[in-house]
């Protein structure tokens, strides 16, 4: 049934798919991206509780009754299901809406086609169909809302925008926003400088880091100037924590500590290429802003210290899109740490927005390459980096192997797409160990045990509460446990290992 404005139809007790989907015409299409979220309201027409705002990075309401499936294929859509019957009684209505994603603030809902699509989720049978009319200025739009009539679920098409985006349709539910710099294009967005393309920093030798992403790719910043010293020294970078921590001390003591484990694994003296792919989606932001995910670097670096072939870590950041960052040298360990750990957002860097721009901008003109952190999104897309690595490691020699560490804290919705990849990968000389630091799903790397059609099992997976309460040798432990397995059953496998 085709919907119009204001229009409704009964759904009955049925589980529902509900599909927004958006296009516009010429190339632009390929460049919009929408957010779409659902929340379930109270009698009062607001959120009842923070949890009952459920999108990308909330994947699932507690009870599991209204969850984000994630994009369509061609990333022109998005779906998410609802069980009406049985939604708390104190919830009314369930409103569908979708927003402009910060990764492109220029859009607004002006032009752009957006048309949503209920199913029977059991059955596939289409029940509602409705196309918003056309908007203009609106960065956010109720699309649907699903909501109660006596004892019984109704679908109504709403096409409401609002032209003060997120922020203000979170005011009109009850959605505390305050303090949420994600709502809003970041300030820095607007500097006339290009972001330079992402590549070695002058006076980093050995390997160069992968190619970032055309999509996220800037134009090149014009040669620095002769003068400009090749490698930025401490004193050019603005303080950036304690000056009486011995940060190369703390690496000397966990040298040994990955010495330890490996010489108890039979791989004393083993090398391997050492990777870490850090989740920087909106959800991670608590982890960055206490410095978790910089403590965390620091301990892995004492495994590619130890284990890789010239001591380097090849480093991604991703979300929305991987981003390859420069090579990490633990000669520039104190410099490095916090100048690239951080989200899309300067806020989640070490210091607050302030002390992070202004630390990129003193190694911007030290000759320190900044990458465009605008382009990352904040979305789970692992598949991405998983596929940017493969690459990577694809073209260079082997031996040695790779061992990739992949630090997420859930919100999968990709299981296909990972483990079509991993299935392929499984012939390369790469383990991948997934260490999950969050509460959410973690879908497919939950089974990767039993995951089938793999030449060998190329994958672990192990979850912390909390990474900071684990000491090294327990954590170097975990990191390198199936490592070994899988160097013999590579070796079986006519794996170059």
């Amino acid at each position: 049934m085709e919907l119009t404005k204001g229009a409704n139809t009964a759904l009955g007790d049925r589980p529902v798919e509900i599909t927004v989907g958006w296009r516009t015409a010429g190339a632009a299409g390929s460049q919009t991206s929408l957010d779409v979220c659902a929340l379930r309201l109270g009698s009062n027409g607001k959120v009842r509780e923070d949890a009952d705002l459920v999108f990308f990075n909330a994947p699932s309401s507690p009870d599991g009754t209204v969850r984000h499936i994630g994009r369509a294929p061609d990333g022109q859509a998005e779906v998410v299901t609802i069980d009406p019957a049985r939604q708390p009684a104190d919830v009314q209505a369930i409103v569908v809406t979708a927003t402009i994603d910060v990764v492109t603030p220029q859009l607004t809902f002006g032009g752009l086609d957006v048309r949503a699509t209920v199913k029977d989720l059991s059955t596939g049978q289409e029940l509602a169909s409705f196309a918003p009319p056309p908007l203009g200025p609106e960065k956010a739009l109720v699309v649907v809302e699903l909501y109660r009539r006596g004892d019984a679920w109704k679908v109504r098409a709403v096409g409401q925008g609002y032209a003060s985006g997120l922020a203000g349709l979170a005011t009109d539910y009850g959605v505390d926003v305050g303090g949420d710099e994600d709502v809003t294009p970041p300030a820095v967005a607007t500097a006339p400088a290009p972001r330079p393309v992402v590549g070695p920093a002058p006076g980093f030798t050995g390997r160069g880091p992968a190619e970032a992403p055309a999509q996220t790719r800037q134009a090149p910043a014009p040669p620095a100037p002769a003068a400009v010293p090749a490698l930025a020294k401490a004193s050019d970078l603005p303080p950036t924590g304690d000056p009486k921590i011995d940060m190369r001390k703390r690496l000397d003591l966990r040298k040994q500590a990955v010495k330890v484990v490996l010489t108890k694994q039979g791989l004393s003296g083993k090398q391997a290429r050492v990777a870490l792919a850090l989740d920087a989606s909106g959800s991670m932001r608590p982890l960055y802003k206490r410095g978790t995910v910089g403590r965390v670097v620091e301990r892995i670096a004492a495994v590619a210290a130890t284990m890789d072939d010239d001591g380097t870590l090849d480093v991604w950041s991703y979300a929305t899109e991987a981003l390859a960052l420069p090579p990490l040298r633990v000669d520039y360990l104190a410099d490095w740490i916090p100048l690239y750990v951080r989200q899309r957002k300067a806020t989640t860097g070490q210091g607050g927005a302030e002390a992070t721009l202004a630390r990129e901008e003193a190694a911007r003109r030290a000759g320190w390459p900044i990458p465009n952190w605008e382009g990352i999104g904040g979305q789970n897309e692992e598949q991405k980096v998983i596929a940017a690595i493969i690459d990577h490691f694809g073209r260079m020699p082997a031996p040695p192997p790779a061992l990739v560490l992949v630090l997420t804290d859930g919100g999968l919705y990709r299981d296909r797409m990972i483990a079509d990849l991993l299935r392929q990968a499984s012939k390369l000389p790469i383990f991948w160990q997934f260490v999950g630091v969050g509460k959410a799903q973690y879908g497919i790397l939950e089974k990767l045990d039993t995951l089938s059609g793999r030449v060998v099992d190329n994958a672990g997976f192990f979850a912390v509460d909390d990474l900071d309460e684990i000491d090294d040798a327990v954590l170097y432990q975990r990191l390198l446990s199936e490592f070994p397995a899988w160097l013999r059953a590579a070796r079986a496998a006519g794996i170059p290992v």
